[in-house]
Order: C-alpha cells, then structure tokens, then sequence
C-alpha cells in the first residue's frame, strides 16, 4: 500500500502557487552561487482516476549545496483529501551524504483511511467493462492503513558515470479493511490479510547507476535489484519473502526535437504467506496506465513500459518548459508455478499520451498522462516521470 500511496502523493500536484530561493550568495557574472534552497509551496488541486479529485497541500524543498548531486538534501510534508473518500498524510526525507558519508538515507512515514479502495480479486483476469466504475459496491471496501519505509544506499563503487550501491532496508505496514460488509468481494473472497495485520520486513538489494540525471534522465542506465524477508519472530504476523528487479535504459536521437527513447522492464515476485497489500499488482500511472488500480493481483508481476519523451518550448513570463510524451505499457501478474507460455499468452496492453512541464528547478517536474485500455481510460496528474 506505500508504494502507491507514495504515487498518489506525486499526483496530487497540478497549481503552484509560490517558489522561493534563499540564496547564500547573489547570482551575478562574478559570484558563483554555492548554496541554494528552493521551496514550492504547492495545492494539492489535481485529478486522478483512481482516486478522483485530490485537495490539500504539499510542500517541497530542495537544499542544493556546490558539487552535491543530486541535491544536498529534499524534503517533502503533504496532507491530501479525495473525493472518493481517501485521508491521508506522509512525510519524506531524502538525504544524500548523510552522516557524514556518501551514503544516502531515504525515509518516509504515512498514515491514510480510505472509503473507496479497491479489490478486483486475486487472478482475476476476466474482461471487466468500463472497471474505472464498475460495480463500485462490489469491487471497493474501506481500509486503513499506517507505514514506515527507510533505505540506506551505500556505495561500493563510484566512478565518473556510474555507480554501483548497495542497499538496507526496513519497511514497516499495519493495514486492515474495516466495517466492510458481506456485498464487497473483499469480504467474499476473504484474501490473506483481509483481518488486518502487519508486515516488519528487512531487506538488501542492490543500485547499478549510469544514468546522466535522476529526475531528467535522457542517457544512460538504472538497475536495481531487491530481497525482504519479513517473519513472525522478529515483528511482522506474516512469513513472507519479495524479490523485485527494476531495469531502465536511456537513450537520446534528434528529430527536429531532442527526443528520449525510455525503457523499463519491472518484475515482482513473492512467496510465502502473503497479505493482499503486498502481493504484485499491475494497474495505476506505474504501471498499466489506463487500468484501475490494483486491477490484477496475484503472486508475481512482469511488466514492460517505453516512452518517447521531448520539451518542446518554454514560456519565460511563467518561468515553465513544456513537453509531451508518447507510451505504451504491457504485462501481466501470474500465480507461483504458472508456465512460461502461459504467462505470455494474456498480456495486457494500454497505451497513450502525456504533457509534461517544468517549473522553477529542471528537477521538478509535472506529468498528465491519459492511458487506454480494453477496460477504460485513465487519466493522471501527478509529479516526476514514471521512470
């Protein structure tokens, strides 16, 4: 459930109201700028199919210092309500050289309730028509749920265009469906988990780093590669095992317009007793855009997205670039001991196109996607590319 709480807090982002810049010296032809903080104070007025209109507020701020990339510090405080009954609040913190090292912490803690989530069942692949609002009673249940996530990225090696890290993780969860009754599929099919409980998972993986920017990657590579293990004995009410890979390629060419070719194949894979919050799913603006979120549920996920990316021009009076997108998302989820033919053989497929815009710092950016499916259209507002 973090995972896509920590995407819908990215989409709720449409309106900036204020940017400010502290600057420890003045930008002039004869003074270099060596430290700089940029805060963006933003409404959280934006749109989502998944979880329909979002109000609230969020606030950014980056701390850059000389020769720190990607920034000396970011740290993000937001607050947002839906109107199909989500709650919630997060704050994140993104430290690079923390302790005094060149290794980079990354924590967020969150807290939500939810009147509308969604459970569509596990390895359910029949067509639903139009599922964006389809049988709302059926396939929606109330939830709530509270999470902690902290990485440390350490590197082993660093050389002038790459890196290769490795990582430590914990990550904390307590969710539990409440007051839902015997009409919604959740209570029907009665899922691992479905009585609430809470997962203590402690991980390691590892970063293989090449790309030329975090946020505006146009060349390049990204691989990284994680295992967690969470157990009755040490905190957590389930024996659960995931693997996830994540590997993205860059590439730039030039037709009329600098244009970014970018790939990502994602698989995740999971064991054991696991709660339905934290089996694979594909559905939502990371995944299968223009399928609901969390559409199919099983034990492993396999999904392949590409994107044609450009800026095409900048308004000077509103301090904004504006670009497109072009993308096509494919894959699929699949039960432990499925065939290899079998999984490939009922892919799903979506499609689409997006607008993106900058504003104030090249690292923020604001992506709307509209994805197509055979079950619907998606629409999504929401922050940073989806890889």
């Amino acid at each position: 459930m973090s995972k896509q709480l920590n995407y819908l807090f990215k989409g709720a982002v449409l309106l900036l109201l204020f940017c400010s810049a502290e600057l420890s010296a003045q930008n002039s032809p004869n003074v270099v700028v060596t430290d700089s903080i940029e805060t963006a104070f933003l409404p959280a007025l934006s749109f989502n199919s998944d979880f329909g209109f979002l109000f609230g507020g969020l606030v950014h701020r980056f701390h850059y210092k000389k020769d720190l990339e990607p920034f000396h510090s970011f740290t993000q405080v937001a607050a947002i309500v839906s109107t199909k009954g989500l709650l919630s609040g997060m704050f994140e913190y993104d430290k690079p050289y923390a302790f005094n090292s060149n290794n980079r912490f990354i924590s967020q803690v969150y807290a939500s309730r939810f009147l509308q989530d969604t459970y569509y069942g596990i390895g359910s692949y029949q067509k639903i028509e139009d599922s964006f609002n389809s049988n709302n009673e059926l396939y929606s249940f109330q939830s709530f749920g509270f999470g902690v996530d902290a990485r440390l990225r350490i590197p082993l090696r660093i050389k002038k265009k790459s890196s290769l890290n490795v990582l430590a993780i914990l990550n904390f969860d307590y969710t539990t469906p409440v007051d839902n009754g015997p009409d919604r599929l959740i209570t029907q099919e009665q899922p691992p988990g479905v009585d609430g409980g809470q997962t203590l998972h402690l991980g390691t993986g590892f970063i293989l780093e090449s790309r030329n920017s975090e946020f505006r990657p146009t060349r390049g590579s990204y691989i990284e590669t994680t295992a967690e293990l969470g157990q009755t004995w040490f905190g957590s009410s389930y024996n659960t095992f995931v693997f996830q890979a994540d590997i993205r390629k860059y590439s730039s060419f030039f037709l009329l317009k600098e244009i970014t070719w970018a790939n990502r194949f994602f698989t995740k894979n999971t064991s054991g007793d696991v709660p339905y919050w934290k089996m694979a799913y594909a559905g939502d603006e990371e995944s299968l855009r223009g399928y609901p979120s969390t559409r199919f549920l099983d034990d492993n996920v396999v999904l392949f997205n590409t994107e044609l990316r450009t800026w095409l021009f900048n308004i000077d009076a509103v301090g904004g670039e504006f670009g497109g997108t072009l993308f096509f998302d494919v894959g699929r989820t699949y039960p432990n001991g499925e065939s290899l033919d079998n999984i490939f053989n009922d892919l799903k497929y979506s499609y689409g196109l997006g607008g993106t815009s900058s504003f104030f710092t090249p690292d923020f950016v604001l992506r709307c996607d509209v994805g197509f499916s055979e079950e619907g259209v998606g629409v999504y507002f929401t922050a940073g590319y989806m890889f």
